[in-house]
This record gives structure tokens, sequence and C-alpha cells, in this order.
């Protein structure tokens, strides 16, 4: 078990360690037997804050003291703030700016009948660096015709698709085609290939955010156009930014945000995030709620409700140390009408083991799209 508990022991939150030769059994571990350890994480009193006490997975809380104890450099936003231009959110309807085509250049057989195609197209309204305007997608469609197609976002530091081509075929074999959108600044379109970490400031997350919006939207609306079915929905991250897609656009789209926050402020300031961020690099801790305050701008909640939104289908897990449950409560709060789903898991392990259930939550996402009320 994991418990947030208040500490006095040190100056400043830490994350410590209280071994137990008793533990309970958790069904997502590999191996039998209890858990051997039970982790005592600080209760930090923060504005804003709404959860004082809950149980996440052992796998979240050795992250989060992986990354309490990680050097300066590895730490989240270790450039600062970045270009203070790019600080500020551009009007959120400012986004959805024009339909992208793509140009498919190769197709292959895939598994069980499926077909993979890669795409490109260019982005240059976006300001990205040069490296990072040329998209990239892969498409996964089932081997038997369907109209119905979901765009799948891509979570943090996702430079590997794997995760969610392991999505798009449990959803090709459920009758749905996949589009893997490739966001800006990871994978091949990093700003520079060797650099270990391309979002190196807050800058850098607010432009790759809002270019993955963007092209997301740009991409959907192609696909409506030539009378495809669409979805949106991804993960964590992916998750957070498939909620603005789908708020941001007027056409009916299935959503399905999973284990994602209705913002990025929860994540990185209310979970176990908060202790691998660069403070010193922003200017101390007394710049969180300048930080707060810039990712509240690009907040669903911001957004008034889209008609599809009350046929959403969001998830959470019932462990999860990265995403506070009340931020996720806070998104289906927001869309009344849509349903909360809940998977018994941490942030990582959810991902590793729940496919199936996230896969039909999307499934779901689209059935209840089509039948135009809320089950």
């Amino acid at each position: 078990m994991i418990r947030f508990l208040p500490s006095t022991a040190h100056s400043r939150p830490t994350y410590t360690v209280a071994i137990s030769t008793e533990g309970t059994q958790h069904n997502d571990f590999a191996t039998s037997g209890p858990v051997p350890s039970e982790w005592h994480i600080p209760n930090r009193e923060r504005p804003h804050r709404r959860w004082k006490c809950r149980v996440i997975h052992p796998i979240d809380a050795a992250a989060g003291r992986m990354l309490a104890m990680s050097p300066p450099r590895a730490r989240f936003f270790s450039r600062g703030w970045g270009n203070p231009s790019r600080l500020e959110a551009s009007r959120m309807q400012d986004l959805v700016r024009h339909l992208i085509k793509v140009r498919w250049l190769t197709s292959t057989e895939h598994t069980n009948g499926a077909t993979l195609d890669h795409g490109a197209f260019l982005n240059t309204t976006s300001g990205l660096p040069p490296r990072s305007e040329m998209g990239s997608l892969i498409s996964v469609t089932p081997a038997e015709p369907t109209q119905r197609v979901v765009v799948l976002m891509a979570a943090w530091n996702e430079h590997n698709p794997k995760a969610r081509l392991g999505m798009a075929d449990l959803l090709a074999q459920k009758g749905i085609r996949s589009i893997v959108l490739e966001h800006p600044y990871y994978g091949t379109r990093r700003p520079s290939p060797n650099r270990s970490q391309p979002i190196r400031t807050v800058a850098d997350f607010m432009t790759m955010g809002q270019a993955a919006v963007s092209e997301a939207c740009g991409i959907l609306l192609s696909l409506h156009a030539d009378g495809w079915s669409i979805g949106v929905a991804g993960y964590s991250m992916g998750g957070n930014t498939a909620a603005l897609v789908s708020a941001l656009l007027t056409v009916p789209v299935a959503t399905a945000p999973l284990c994602a926050s209705h913002s990025p402020g929860p994540v990185f300031l209310d979970g176990v995030l908060h202790e691998g961020i660069a403070w010193e690099a922003l200017g101390g801790r007394s710049q969180e709620e300048r930080l707060r305050s810039t990712f509240d701008a690009i907040s669903v909640l911001a957004i008034d409700p889209a008609p599809h939104s009350k046929h959403a289908v969001i998830v959470r897990a019932s462990h999860d140390g990265y995403i506070p449950s009340e931020a996720v409560a806070a998104l289906a709060d927001h869309w009344p009408g849509s349903v909360l789903r809940e998977v018994n898991a941490g942030h990582a392990t959810a991902m590793w083991y729940h496919k199936d259930e996230l896969t039909n939550a999307i499934v779901e996402s689209f059935d209840r799209l089509d039948a135009g009320v809320p089950d």
C-alpha cells in the first residue's frame, strides 16, 4: 500500500521509504505474493490542491522517488521558461486552422490481415523548430471494412509509438482504424537528433502541445470531410491533448481520454512529478503559481462543452500517482453525460496490463456517439 502522509523530517518535501514485512496482494504485479514495502509520500500543502490522502501504486511511487533524486539537468524544464512569446496560450479556437491532407508514402501488410501505412504532412504554421515541421504518422487499418477512425495522441516523452501501435492492433480487431500521430519534438521530429530530452523549457512544452492539438484537429477534419466517423483518444498527456482536440471540434467526434487530467497543471504540480521539476531554472518554488496559471490557460475546463462531449468515455486508474483522481473527475464533471470508468492499476501498469479495457473505452465512445444518447 502507498499512502500520502505528512512528513516533518525535512525542510522541503522529499520522498521517504519505510520497509514493511507485510503488505497487501496487488493483482497488477506479475509476481505473486504480498507487496513487500510501504512507501510514505509526504503531503505537501499547496494552493488549489484538493486531494489529501489516497493510495497509489508502488511503481508510480518509485518513479516519484527517482525524480526527486535526479540531477538538475535531467529534470523537467531544465532550461527554464524559454521564449516568453511562446508562453502565452493561443486563443483555443485559433488552433483549429485548416484541414490537413496526408501524403501516404508506404503500405505494408500487418498482423491479423490489417494494413499499416506511413504518411507525412508539413506544418509550418505553429512556430515549430525546422526539424519538427515535417509531420509523421502511421495508420493501422482493419482487414474488414470500417468507417470508424481514431487519432491516438502521444504520451509524454514518447519517441517510440510501440505502446500506441499495440492499442491500434487491438482496435483493428474491434473494427476501428487508428492514426498514430507523432507529436512535434518527439521521435523523428526532434529539434536535435542527439538531444535526449527535447522539451527543455516551458515554452517548448506549450509549443509542442498546441501544435499537436492543431495537427490532430486538421487531420480529423480532413477525415470527417472524407466521410469517416472520427474519434480521438490518448493516454496520459495524450489523453489531455485528445480532450482538448475534442473540445475544440464542432463536428461530432468520439472521445476517450485515458488516465488523463483536464490540464497539465495537476499532473506536474499535484502528483509525483512535482519533485521532478527544475525549480531553480524557473526561479525557485515561488514560481509554482505562475506555472499553474500558465497550464490552467490550456485547460479543457476553460472551453464550453461541445454537444458530443456527453458521449465521451473517460478512464482513470485507481492507484495513479501521476494523475490526481480529482483532475480526471473534474473533466468528467465538466462534460455532463460523459461516463467515468476505472481500472484497478497505477499509471504505468494501466498501460502495461489493461490495454484491452482502454481500447474497449474507445469502442464504447464510438458506440455512444453513434447511438446519439448516453447509456
